[in-house]
């Protein structure tokens, strides 16, 4: 669901006819995993997301327009053995299963505050989950949370819950000509994009083209304490000075951030762990850190080395899950 809000959100908020489609049940090989999301308009025409990689969006779309002229959810297998045409088959050779449901706000007797309740959860990236049955729709918060998207049976009805986290972070040290670049491909991937750099001609909004979310001029030892870095959040260090950018692993290293790279020669990156180890931490922390960072593809230009860090970073987070 985050990584469809920004679109998606002017529906919520207008209140719109539209229904949401969510794949429930995913075998492997499929194109999109359990809690992949396509949202559908009352006039077929217009959709937000996806639920595979196009071979069954079509039918999908058409059953989402039932949906919204009855009211009620449905459900779609599609995979082999499945009774649909072979040109909608997905061809992975996997399987899936998609819920579709109507928006909450047009389900009868719904609560119009509850849509407010979701725009600011997920605006404020709030941590929460969404669950759905045919009847209502609640929203729990807590530190208890299950972290996933999975529907259940309940008293013979069944239930989707999903979890709303806040979007990925990324924080950009150094506002370099790479920072640029690796702003505006962290951003398509829907990430919140920090960019911290204390030297204030090089961190103006203005050299972006698309606007990090937020930019410090701060040092940052002193910007990253505004921050609770952990397993979701990404970090990349890029100014090419160590006094800057020695002060910004530091502190990822003392947190659990989940991604921690730094730009540079494997010389100047072994010059770095010699530094950052005199300060105390152990070689098995050092290993966290991806130095020279990026995924080696030749890379030139400094367009090409944001490509390659962002590579990596979408490895080490799909290795993860």
């Amino acid at each position: 669901m985050q990584d469809i809000w920004p679109q998606l959100r002017k529906w919520f908020v207008d209140r719109e006819r539209f229904a949401l489609a969510t794949v429930v049940r995913a075998s492997k090989p499929s194109p999109r995993g359990v809690g992949s999301v396509l949202a559908i308009h009352e006039d077929g025409v217009r959709f937000i997301g996806s639920v595979s990689a196009g071979c069954v969006e079509h039918e999908v779309i058409e059953a989402a327009k039932s949906c919204l002229s009855d009211g009620e959810t449905r459900w779609l297998r599609f995979g082999p053995g499945e009774g649909f045409p072979w040109e909608i088959e997905l061809s992975c050779g996997g399987s899936i299963e998609v819920r579709i449901e109507p928006a909450p706000h047009l389900r009868e007797g719904s609560d119009e505050s509850f849509v407010d309740q979701v725009v600011k959860a997920l605006d404020e990236h709030t941590p929460c989950v969404w669950r759905s049955s045919e009847k209502s729709d609640t929203l729990k918060f807590g530190d208890d949370l299950r972290q996933e998207t999975y529907e259940v049976s309940e008293d013979g009805e069944r239930v989707l819950y999903r979890f709303l986290g806040r979007r990925k972070r990324l924080f950009v040290i150094g506002a370099s000509h790479i920072a640029l670049h690796l702003a505006s491909a962290a951003k398509m991937l829907q990430y919140e994009v920090v960019v911290i750099d204390p030297r204030e001609h090089y961190a103006r909004e203005d050299r972006f083209q698309f606007s990090p979310d937020e930019i410090r001029v701060e040092w940052p030892e002193v910007a990253l304490k505004r921050y609770a870095l952990g397993g979701e959040d990404a970090l990349v260090a890029i100014t090419h000075d160590p006094k800057i950018d020695d002060q910004a692993l530091t502190a990822a290293l003392s947190t659990g951030c989940g991604y921690i790279g730094a730009l540079g020669s494997k010389k100047s990156h072994a010059a770095r762990l010699r530094r950052l180890g005199k300060l105390g931490f152990e070689a098995e922390t050092l290993e966290r850190i991806f130095g020279p960072v990026g995924i080696d593809i030749g890379s030139k230009t400094p367009a090409e080395i944001a490509v390659s860090i962002v590579a990596q970073l979408i490895r080490e987070r799909n290795a993860k899950r």
